[in-house]
Formats: structure tokens, sequence, C-alpha cells
């Protein structure tokens, strides 16, 4: 299988996933070393089933790399397993409904969500800032289905998540209130989504924007963390 990276934005996701399940960095090591190799294999093949997913349209070698990248997993079963199992196979079904938009939404969920399942693998005793993460995810996914010009979403469905988000996460976040410095922005963003692009041309521009806003919350959210847990 010869791998050339396309999806530029599944690995950014990815290895900011696995950044945050070290937060803040009080980890063990050696387990954060053993799983980066997990996630080197995971991101390529997630760029190669992706499109075969989408389409519906696996083989036995699809699945047999499936099954690869999944084994280690096995090593790495907690409750939390349950978030990025649950948002893969609604992923699927949404896909074989032929609803690509939620399909997409739910695949980010699964890539982001894995971020809990390393984190406790990596026994990480400070797991809030993953389920930021997490939530946070969620809704950009919703947000950018919204923009896209050709996405049929209704502009009030961001905005109400998104107060559902802070809602939790505010009570969440009683014993850590520094973490919700981070939420600043996207509330801003996630409240007030605008109009939609008024052309497919410029998904691409927004794509750097967004990419841009999520390395600037995930850098807020990892100072908030590490000076909450001194």
């Amino acid at each position: 299988m010869r791998i050339k990276v396309r999806n530029h934005a599944l690995y950014f996701v990815g290895f900011l996933s696995y950044l945050v399940s070290l937060v803040p960095f009080h980890v063990d090591f050696e387990r954060a070393l053993l799983l980066l190799p997990v996630v080197l294999v995971d991101l390529p093949v997630l760029e190669y089933l992706q499109p075969k997913v989408m389409s519906l349209k696996m083989g036995w070698k699809d699945a047999g790399l499936s099954i690869l990248a999944g084994f280690p997993y096995v090593f790495m079963i907690s409750p939390l397993m349950v978030v990025p199992v649950f948002s893969l196979i609604l992923s699927l079904l949404l896909f074989r409904e032929r609803n690509a938009m939620l399909g997409n939404v739910m695949g980010t969920t699964f890539l982001t969500s894995l971020s809990l399942v390393w984190g406790n693998f990596v026994e990480n005793p400070f797991l809030l800032p993953a389920v930021y993460w997490v939530l946070y995810t969620l809704t950009g996914a919703l947000y950018v289905e919204y923009k896209v010009p050709f996405r049929n979403l209704d502009k009030r469905v961001t905005p109400v998540l998104w107060t559902v988000v802070l809602s939790v996460l505010t009570y969440l976040s009683l014993g850590s209130p520094l973490l919700l410095l981070s939420l600043v922005e996207p509330s801003l963003r996630f409240l007030n989504p605008g109009d939609k692009l008024k052309s497919p041309k410029e998904v691409s521009s927004m794509g750097r924007r967004i990419a841009k806003r999520d390395a600037v919350f995930l850098a807020i959210l990892i100072v908030a963390s590490v000076l909450s847990e001194r």
C-alpha cells in the first residue's frame, strides 16, 4: 500500500489529539512513546480508508487494514472506549444512509475522541482537556458543515449545541476554572456563525483559518491546564 498525504486536516487533527491526550504532561512517558507508533499507523490507515468508507466500497484488504490498526486497542480497553466506538458506529450508519454531512461530523469526533483512550493509556490523571477537545471539535465540525454552501444545515444548530457544550464544560471545570478561558474565541465564533460561504472556492481558505484557530484554542487550553495542575 502506497500512501500519499492528501488529507492534511486529518493528520493535523490527529496529531493535536495525540498532544491533548498528554496534557498537562503528568503522564507515563514510556507509554506515551509506545503510543506514538500506534498513532503514526492509524492516521495513514484512516486517510486510506476514509473515501472507501464514505462510498461504502470496502474490500478484504481494507478490512485487514482496519483490524491491523485496531489491534493495539485491545491493550487499551477501558470504559472510555465507548465514546470513539459509538462515534465510529454512528458515522458508518450515517454514511450507509447517504448522510455524508453528519457522517463526516461523527468521523471527526471518532478521531478526536481517541484522545480520551490515549490519555487513559498513558495514565493521564487529568482528562478534562481531552473532553474540551472532543466537544470543541464536534461543534467545529458542525460549524464547518453549516458554512459550506451546498450543505443544508440550519444556522441554529451550532449555537444550540455550543450552548449545551458551554453548560457541560462550565460544570466540569468548577475545580479548574482557568480552562474556561480557552472557550472565549470559540464562543464568539459558534454562537454567531454568520452567513454561509458564497462559493465552494472559499472552503480551503476557511479551512486554513480554522486550523490556526484550532491551534490557538489548544495552546490556551494547554497553558491553562498546566497552570491549573501546578
